[in-house]
């Protein structure tokens, strides 16, 4: 793939992406036969409702448009409060498919192939601060820890993760590129797909990876120290995390500060669910929990973000037909959801419909 490619060009790399799958095996997540076999649906649960809205907003990464924010309570189809878009800066790509916060309020948009540039905007501001690129190109996801490391996913020639120092800022000159203080390999194949990066409160960087003997979700010690090796592994048939061989089961991660626990959601055509695991799960770990069923409104469809409210823990999905150049919605349900339970409201974008909606993340800052 080229180092730069123009928005047609990257216009025309996607659907390719769409319409043949990725060099690999790339292509939307559906159900199949012959894969690890779905875990049993949960009773419906009844939950209490809890308090919505508050200073919290849904951030979406736009793959051909700005990053655009909208109020946690809201319903229906509506506006964008506030936007992230292109600044023009010279030698950069905007092309976002990730997007993170961290605990000071700074939003890190993260752009996919060519430069795949990450651009970091203070709390209220509409032009970033700074810019880095620590790998690529092909990077798909952005996570920040508590101590301000920032990691990206990226692939193509391998998949790893590249750490950035806390404040980390290139320059024009050279593409913006700083030194990776740390590269941490995924036991994976690379099969391009945003969401796939969190972090957690206890300094760990998350991953979800898609493998033909079984997906995993691989927690790593974070910050620029640490071994190759995964300190934890959910993995396993009892897991409901699928598989990804002929076709492939995509996953988004999340960890909620909030409730303490990891939300993975597994994209599997009819059996499109949302996994709930302890937070210290490890092996073959059942879920607590699992959304799923036809009145969630994840049948049939891809989850390509999911994030949490650190408010009341309410959990936030995109959901799309296909990933790209497909109507989506967001999805939001209590925290104590399980089984076959409508989502507590949703809404999309009165003027794009997300069609270009990839990865999320919710923040307290407007």
């Amino acid at each position: 793939m080229s180092r730069r490619l123009g928005v047609a060009g990257v216009a025309a790399a996607l659907a390719i992406v769409v319409t043949t799958g990725w060099p690999g095996g790339f292509a939307t997540a559906r159900a199949t036969a012959g894969l690890l076999a779905s875990p049993s649906p949960y009773p419906t649960a009844s939950p209490s409702p809890y308090p919505t809205g508050g200073p919290e907003f849904v951030y979406v990464a736009n793959a051909h448009g700005p990053v655009t924010a909208y109020p946690t309570g809201s319903t229906g189809a509506v506006a964008p409060v506030r936007q992230l878009a292109d600044p023009g800066d010279p030698n950069t790509y905007w092309g976002p498919w990730g997007i993170a916060f961290d605990i000071s309020g700074n939003a890190y948009a993260q752009s996919f192939l060519s430069d795949a540039t990450t651009f970091v905007y203070s709390p209220g501001a509409t032009t970033p601060g700074r810019i880095f690129r620590v790998a690529g190109p092909d990077s798909r996801a952005v996570a920040v820890d508590s101590a301000g490391y920032a990691y990206v996913t990226t692939g193509q020639a391998e998949a790893v993760i590249a750490v950035a120092a806390p404040g980390a800022r290139g320059t024009a000159a050279n593409l913006y590129t700083v030194p990776a203080v740390r590269q941490i390999p995924l036991d994976e194949t690379f099969h391009p797909w945003p969401g796939v990066l969190t972090t957690d409160t206890s300094g760990h960087v998350i991953a979800g990876v898609v493998r033909a003997n079984g997906n995993a979700v691989e927690f790593f010690n974070g910050g620029p120290s640490g071994s190759a090796t995964p300190v934890r592994v959910i993995a396993g048939p009892h897991t409901g995390l699928g598989s990804c061989s002929s076709t492939c089961d995509q996953l988004a991660v999340a960890y909620s500060a909030f409730t303490g626990r990891l939300y993975v959601a597994v994209s599997q055509g009819q059996q499109t669910r949302i996994n709930v695991y302890a937070g210290n799960a490890s092996g073959d770990a059942a879920p607590v929990r699992v959304i799923s069923g036809p009145a969630t409104g994840l049948a049939g469809k891809v989850i390509t973000g999911i994030a949490g409210s650190q408010v009341d823990g309410t959990i936030y999905v995109l959901t799309k037909a296909a990933p790209f150049s497909s109507p989506g919605s967001i999805l939001a349900f209590d925290r104590l959801a399980g089984g076959n339970t409508p989502p507590r409201r949703t809404f999309t974008d009165s003027g794009t419909g997300l069609a270009d909606g990839l990865g999320i993340a919710v923040s307290f800052v407007h």
